[in-house]
């Protein structure tokens, strides 16, 4: 299906609608990247706002204003979710510098189309499937490029140590999207290829080697000119919440939960201790969201106790209104991130491209994001040393301890220097020039390295490595002829085939045994119809009965008889054959 785009700002995605493409493949596409589209994975919508759901909304905004094609494609499901993505970026492009010609749909049916296109973007590092998914048709027909949002589940882990194993080859990458994120991914792989190597007696570093991906560091991006502070909006919101204009107010944006993002105690207890160093009124913004009424009420009580003197104000950071008025009406922003469930961090970022000095822990991807002392203040932490987690993650892994429960336990032996923040804050609440002059330097960086018209380009560079790669590199794990391309997803009947009694033959023998009649009373049940879809039906169905019913009622007509005569798909037909036997319209039986 291809969805061409008319001129002007009223038209819709699905105002035209080319009719001469089929709706499970592309037409000569433009692209060289394909994107894997599930709306769950780009929408900002819903009462669980999670980090990789914002960041890929913020990246189908960015892809559709500065790809260099302004021909896009995505790989979805249906029809509805293609159309989606459609009207989704061509509204993100109408405030690019270029519209967008026309929006293209690859079904996840016909994968094989992907070969017709250059890589296939997958917003999770768990792109292995995919690798196997390509290995049915050709390895070196297209790319595969991955991210990583949080590393820290057991799903995510046994994804990395599968990058040893699926046949990822040198041409498919997963973008880390920090250093700290690289060098846990790169730290996990090296300890698997050793375990590897010892559970196969392999020679040493085949391990190691097994791994052929890319594990690029590219930053997430974000709109960096849609976080311009708006007067209006700060007005408008400090004179709701009671604000004066001269106090200071910190802000903290994100999902409001101290066992999966920040304890909040170590910003309390600074901006507490700020405010009584500095005599000054200080106000604390909370713009996001609880998990859990629970959790809502422990943050409540801790704040009231932490921090008395320093009014707290929560506004939903779902609601974009909000996010927008609560971005205007701060004057610093604070993260103390202590989880290892943060693997880069978004909202640092984007405080940047508010003109907000920030104040954020050395903590993974904050940590390329701010220069100490530049943009703000990056606030010493401390954490257990390797070995001190043994039985934690053990605990995880044996399922005492859930998830969350995992994150939540390893973040509370991970300190935050109260000290450093209290100095951090105390400095931005006394001198108003030195947060207008971090302010303005985080608006130049947020610009000038985390806008989408910077990282965008940096995307496609990677891809056309990756591009050029698939043409000269070493072709790793090739099909066996014959065999199935996952060993693990074979083939049921040949897997299974000591199950029954024998397995369909040509020279097999087939008769009717009821007439029309009793098929048209059975297959008003939807019990008897999981195989539509997969076998004959409609005209065909109606042609291979009408020649099993024209045989000779006493010798019948051989299976391999029906499949030359019907000149149709033969494992459709065989497939067709059996499913009438199942039902007792026809019999089988030995030459």
């Amino acid at each position: 299906m291809t969805i061409d785009f008319p001129d002007g700002p009223g038209a819709t995605a699905t105002d035209r609608v080319s009719g001469s493409v089929p709706d499970t493949g592309v037409s000569a596409p433009t692209s060289d990247v394909v994107v894997y589209y599930k709306s769950d994975g780009y929408t900002m919508a819903g009462e669980r706002l999670m980090g990789r759901q914002s960041a890929g909304a913020s990246f189908l905004t960015g892809l559709a204003r500065y790809a260099r094609s302004r021909d896009l494609i995505c790989m979805a499901p249906d029809r509805a979710s293609a159309e989606e993505f459609a009207d989704t970026t061509r509204k993100a492009a109408l405030d690019g510098p270029r519209p967008l010609r026309s929006a293209r749909w690859i079904s996840f049916d016909a994968p094989e189309r992907l070969g017709e296109t250059g890589c296939l973007f997958y917003p999770s590092p768990t792109i292995a499937d995919q690798a196997w998914l390509r290995r049915a048709h050709d390895q070196r027909a297209w790319s595969l490029c991955g991210i990583t949002h949080t590393t820290a589940s057991d799903t995510v882990m046994e994804a990395i140590g599968s990058f040893a194993t699926a046949p990822l080859q040198s041409w498919d990458a997963v973008i880390c999207t920090s250093q700290a994120v690289h060098d846990t991914v790169a730290g996990v792989l090296d300890e698997w290829g050793d375990y590897l190597e010892s559970r196969l007696d392999a020679p040493a570093d085949a391990g190691r080697k097994a791994s052929a991906l890319q594990l690029p560091v590219i930053p997430l991006g974000i709109d960096a000119a849609s976080f311009d502070p708006d007067p209006a909006a700060r007005t408008a919101f400090r004179a709701a919440h009671n604000i004066a204009e001269d106090a200071v107010a910190a802000l903290f944006l994100g999902r409001l939960s101290a066992t999966a993002k920040a304890h909040p105690l170590p910003m309390f207890l600074g901006l507490q201790a700020a405010h009584a160093e500095t005599g000054h009124a200080v106000h604390l913004i909370l713009a996001g969201w609880f998990e859990t009424d629970t959790e809502r009420d422990q943050i409540e009580r801790l704040a009231h106790e932490a921090c008395p003197d320093v009014p707290v104000h929560i506004v939903d950071g779902r609601d974009a209104n909000m996010r927008r008025q609560a971005w205007s009406a701060a004057d610093l922003f604070t993260s103390l991130a202590d989880n290892i469930q943060e693997t880069f961090g978004l909202t640092p970022i984007e405080a940047m491209a508010a003109g907000l000095p920030v104040v954020v822990t050395d903590w993974n991807g904050y940590r390329d994001t701010i220069e100490d002392g530049v943009q703000g203040f990056a606030i010493p932490t401390i954490a257990a040393a390797p070995g001190d987690g043994l039985d934690v993650v053990s605990r995880y892994r044996s399922g005492r301890f859930s998830y969350g429960g995992y994150i939540a336990r390893t973040a509370q032996f991970t300190a935050v220097d109260i000290d450093a923040a209290t100095t951090a804050y105390t400095r931005l609440i006394d001198e108003p020039e030195l947060r207008r002059k971090m302010g303005e330097a985080g608006r130049t960086r947020a610009r000038s390295v985390y806008d989408w018209s910077v990282i965008i380009p940096a995307y496609e560079e990677l891809w056309a490595d990756l591009a050029r790669r698939r043409t000269h590199d070493r072709e790793v794990a090739a099909p066996l002829p014959g065999r199935a391309s996952d060993p693990l997803r074979d083939d049921p009947y040949k897997v299974f085939a000591g199950y029954p009694s024998t397995t369909l033959r040509d020279d097999m023998r087939v008769t009717r045994r009821a007439p029309d009649a009793d098929l048209e009373v059975l297959v008003r049940h939807s019990i008897n119809s999981a195989g539509v879809g997969l076998m004959l039906s409609g005209p065909d169905l109606r042609a291979l009965l009408g020649a099993i019913s024209s045989a000779d009622s006493a010798k019948g007509i051989s299976v391999g008889a029906l499949l030359a005569a019907n000149g149709m798909a033969a494992r459709e037909t065989r497939r067709a054959i059996l499913w009438l036997a199942k039902l007792g319209i026809i019999r089988l039986s030995p030459e």
